[in-house]
């Protein structure tokens, strides 16, 4: 039986078929709910299966084998040099990779773990830090967001916060850090077990992420990013408008991501994802990379740069953002940002969809 299943059981839906667990998001719909229930799983021992970020019926569930999940721990555990004197708070739910892998590599460190109950809110995470002495933690952009703005100061028991699940923007970042966050930036997947590369403690350039030990990588086509190592994935369940397949797309023990990164050494510059480049007129454009631009010059709130398809010109831009005063400091900061051809058809307000972990989905 894996470790850890009476924790993840009070935490989220669960299946279990042998010695393999299905790990459900509440947010998905009932329909939804109900068709992984019923779907034919392989015989997998020792397995746990996670949804990829999202909540509707086009999902993928990952199968980790426990061997993979430990493997991810140990390497987290060496790369911020975890002893028995340190505390986990886990303010992430277990039925994400990274909600479930504070527990294992608590458990193999032989640390403590204090699991967040109930909803979430910036005041109450800085209370259970103070009551817990937490030296360690992982959040979400989304959660980074919410403490800067309700201006709440790091605990002094702190000594890294690792923020996975999207790419941490420098203009959050850096107030973050004001406010004595020890935040550790990282890039990592579900179908690596959790992180792949994470700044270490105390770096603050972070252009540049070190790879953690257990994994190899590199570039291929297009410049995506391959993964080779003990923590991937042993295969996916996909659901569609037909019936569940399993699928394997490792090749030769490598995995190609859906990210677009750059490799130098030991470490790696991710530029974003394959399916954020658009051709608008005949010129490539990250749209990814032109969101990150307009959000620097956006300071009252979140913007998103979203691409529809357009009979003249490929593609037409879209701002969305998330108040008025956003979308203000956006239209005066759109000439500067998007080059001519790719000026945004709108700049308009309104409700973000977001994902599981709070973060804003282009939809």
């Amino acid at each position: 039986m894996l470790r850890g299943l009476d924790l993840w059981r009070e935490s989220c839906p669960s299946w279990e078929q042998g010695g393999s667990f299905l790990l459900l998001n509440p947010r998905l719909t009932g329909a939804v709910r109900e068709r992984w229930l019923a779907a034919e799983f392989p015989d997998l021992e020792e397995h746990v299966w996670l949804g990829t970020s999202g909540t509707s019926g086009n999902l993928k569930m990952v199968a980790l084998a426990r061997t993979a999940l430990e493997a991810s721990a140990r390497a987290v555990n060496n790369h911020l040099g975890v002893t028995s004197d340190d505390v986990w708070l886990n303010p992430l739910p277990f039925f994400h990779v990274g909600g479930l892998g504070m527990g294992l590599r608590a458990e193999l460190a032989g640390t403590r773990h204090e699991a967040m109950r109930g909803g979430w809110s910036p005041e109450d995470y800085v209370l259970a830090v103070e009551q817990t002495g937490a030296t360690l933690s992982a959040l979400v952009p989304a959660q980074v967001h919410d403490l800067v703005a309700a201006g709440c100061r790091a605990p002094l028991s702190l000594r890294a916060v690792v923020v996975g699940g999207g790419a941490l923007a420098d203009t959050l970042r850096w107030p973050a850090l004001a406010l004595g966050w020890p935040l550790l930036p990282s890039y990592g997947l579900t179908e690596a077990a959790s992180q792949v590369a994470t700044a270490r403690v105390g770096q603050l350039e972070v252009e540049w992420l070190p790879v953690l030990e257990h994994l190899e990588v590199r570039t291929g086509r297009d410049g995506v990013l391959e993964l080779r190592g003990p923590s991937l994935f042993t295969g996916w369940l996909i659901s569609g408008d037909g019936p569940v397949r399993w699928e394997d797309p490792k090749r030769d023990g490598w995995y190609a991501t859906s990210d677009r990164a750059e490799v130098r050494g030991r470490e790696l510059r991710v530029l974003g994802r394959l399916d954020d480049l658009v051709k608008i007129r005949g010129e490539l454009v990250d749209v990814a990379a032109l969101e990150r631009s307009l959000q620097a010059r956006v300071a009252s709130g979140l913007v998103l740069v979203r691409s529809v398809p357009d009979e003249r010109n490929g593609v037409a831009l879209h701002v969305v953002a998330e108040n008025g005063m956003a979308a203000a400091e956006a239209r005066a900061a759109r000439d500067d940002v998007f080059p001519a051809f790719a000026r945004p058809e709108t700049i308009s307000t309104g409700v973000m969809a977001r994902n599981a972990l709070g973060k804003p989905v282009r939809t």
